[in-house]
């Protein structure tokens, strides 16, 4: 919900906004914008004084002042998203005592995260798998052992950084190794719904690499100029393998390769931070990421 200042006032929440002003000729207006998020109640204050001031949301300071552009590395805009691709990247962000990248603003302003550095390590599932007959796991994200582990993860996170993180529905589509879908069609096909964190997508990795040849999961030149290629070791994806059912898309030093969902990989986590955070300091840089509150 959203209380206006005159509310507050006459509330006697606080004083009328002129009353903290040293300069009397600046007018200011606001309001305070009530979210209910995750079970914690999330306060977020919105302040215009003209020129003198005015509060920014996190995703509207990127967009205005990092700019899109067309080519090169930055921030895309395809399909009413905004999408970082290239591979020298202004796109870090600090949050929960660690280091993220964002990897795009969604239709919703809804900004998605994933971990930078990661020492957490887990199979993506290891269940008996009857068609292979063995225990190499089957690749139903739902009822996976990673899953479980991100959801640990999740739980782990204090519960005022729980306030920033919103709910979305994951897409848990299976994909073919020769799909050149790579607007999010295939992996959208099937939604897990209203999850509080999950992995990349296959296709997001293709997306954030400007090499024209870059099509598909098996195309070698999706690592170049691709920031996401840089991570070292070997980490999953959230996207199963449409062909066999205990196979899943795994990215190794910027190469996507399917595995055996069995096998212990590296689990970068991702999330999506709600689309009031606010600004609060930062140029995206490694050195001096963006923090909001």
């Amino acid at each position: 919900i959203t209380v206006e200042v005159d509310d507050l006032v006459a509330n006697k929440n606080m004083k009328e906004l002129s009353k903290y002003l040293k300069n009397k000729d600046t007018k200011c207006s606001g309001h305070v914008i009530v979210r209910q998020q995750n079970s914690e109640y999330l306060y977020i204050p919105y302040l215009d004084c003209g020129e003198a001031y005015k509060t920014s949301t996190l995703k509207d300071y990127i967009i205005a002042n990092q700019g899109i552009v067309e080519s090169g590395d930055g921030l895309y805009t395809i399909n009413n998203e905004y999408i970082y691709r290239g591979e020298y990247l202004n796109n870090y962000v600090s949050f929960a005592g660690q280091t993220w990248r964002i990897l795009k603003i969604d239709v919703d302003g809804n900004i998605k995260l994933l971990q930078d550095e990661t020492k957490l390590r887990n199979v993506w599932d290891n269940r008996y798998n009857v068609e292979a007959k063995s225990s190499v796991g089957i690749n139903n994200y739902e009822l996976s052992r990673i899953n479980k582990a991100l959801n640990d993860l999740y739980n782990s996170f204090s519960d005022d950084d729980k306030k920033y993180i919103t709910t979305k529905d994951l897409c848990i589509g299976k994909r073919f190794i020769g799909d050149t879908t790579n607007d999010g069609k295939t992996e959208c096909s099937e939604l897990f719904e209203d999850q509080n964190i999950g992995l990349i997508q296959v296709n997001e990795f293709i997306m954030a690499s400007l090499d024209s040849n870059c099509e598909k999961v098996r195309d070698g030149a999706c690592q170049n100029y691709n920031y996401l290629s840089k991570y070292s070791g070997e980490w999953w994806t959230i996207t199963p393998n449409a062909v066999d059912t205990h196979n899943v898309y795994q990215i190794t030093r910027g190469i996507i390769n399917t595995s055996n969902s069995s096998i212990s990989k590296l689990v970068r986590a991702s999330i999506y931070l709600n689309n009031d955070v606010i600004y609060v300091s930062g140029d995206g840089s490694k050195e001096n990421p963006y923090v909001f509150k």
